[in-house]
């Protein structure tokens, strides 16, 4: 599918991958590096993965483990940790780590005995919500509303914590995660958004923003600022510090479910009433949209240190890259 034309952004050709996204929420994951650029959508249960090179795009498309249409692919996400490119797969069996150059599997680890609380029994389990940690962590959230965090040993990881706070934690299916110096920051199905500080060897919980009942899809941290994008069409923007709630936008008329942001305050959202927004969080304020007619939109990723991004959409075999004019 072509972009129309737009007077503050040029749409390359788009980019046809082998099957068409999925309608999950942060459905795109994009890492930049050395002139190549690696995509990776999920389809199902498959994984679109394309890189890009100044020479031309290079296919590939991986099954995740015991993935099936009924039983799809929920998440995937690229995570650099000490100069090594991982890829993040979140399904309903379980997490599983690949080295992202070879797509040899590093780790595979089952939900059964981590997704259900004492006493409860066994239900519909899946992970999602993925976040590089540090330099030698991932986060990886569960329907249970734990966080599992697991640490690089070697060549392999393990799983070092397990975030939840006895009464006050995630009641509800984690949507999204997000990292900014030693805090970690949290959303899920009942919109509510917490703020873990690492002290040492724990994780302390020092903010927490309730929901209204309306999930919090998606996340991004600027500055002192960590912002939702929810199902309602909402975008809040909390002051994480002071623990306040510093803005609301009624920014879409349907589901928002992706939001990103570049190291100078400009953020991107897009929902599934087929609308890409920019704002300017510097001056909170909105200053342009771009229509993609009859898609419902569920992924966007700023191509790392530009302004450039890439958009992803339900049924849609085309990612679509946008390049700002100068």
């Amino acid at each position: 599918m072509a972009a129309e034309k737009d007077e503050l952004y040029e749409p390359e050709a788009p980019i046809t991958m082998k099957e068409s996204a999925s309608l999950h929420p942060n459905n795109l994951s994009v890492w930049s590096e050395n002139g190549t650029i690696h995509y990776a959508v999920a389809s199902k249960g498959l994984l679109n993965i394309v890189i890009g090179k100044s020479g031309g795009t290079m296919q590939r498309s991986m099954e995740g483990k015991q993935c099936s249409h009924a039983r799809p692919l929920i998440q995937a996400k690229y995570v650099h940790l000490s100069g090594t490119l991982y890829l993040v797969l979140c399904t309903f069996q379980g997490i599983q780590i690949y080295s992202a150059v070879d797509q040899r599997q590093i780790l595979f680890h089952p939900l059964m005995t981590d997704s259900v609380k004492p006493g409860e029994e066994q239900s519909e389990v899946f992970a999602q919500g993925v976040c590089g940690v540090f330099n030698d962590m991932i986060a990886v959230g569960l329907s249970s509303g734990r966080i599992l965090i697991f640490k690089k040993d070697g060549g392999t990881f393990i799983k070092a914590d397990t975030l939840q706070a006895s009464f006050a934690g995630h009641s509800n299916p984690i949507c999204d995660i997000r990292q900014s110096n030693k805090k970690l920051f949290t959303s899920d199905d009942n919109g509510c958004i917490l703020v873990w500080r690492h002290q040492g060897d724990t994780w302390d919980l020092t903010k927490t923003f309730e929901g209204a009942g309306s999930p919090c899809s998606t996340l991004c941290v600027y500055e002192d600022y960590v912002i939702g994008g929810f199902g309602s069409g909402h975008i809040r923007i909390f002051d994480h510090v002071e623990g306040l709630l510093a803005g609301e936008i009624t920014a879409h008329a349907r589901w928002i479910n992706a939001i990103d942001v570049t190291a100078s305050g400009i953020m991107i959202s897009v929902s599934e009433d087929s609308l890409l927004h920019l704002w300017d969080l510097n001056k909170m304020t909105h200053y342009h949209s771009i229509c993609i007619p009859n898609v419902q939109l569920c992924g966007v990723n700023f191509i790392p240190a530009t302004e450039d991004f890439a958009v992803t959409g339900y049924d849609m075999r085309d990612i679509l890259v946008f390049r700002k004019k100068p």
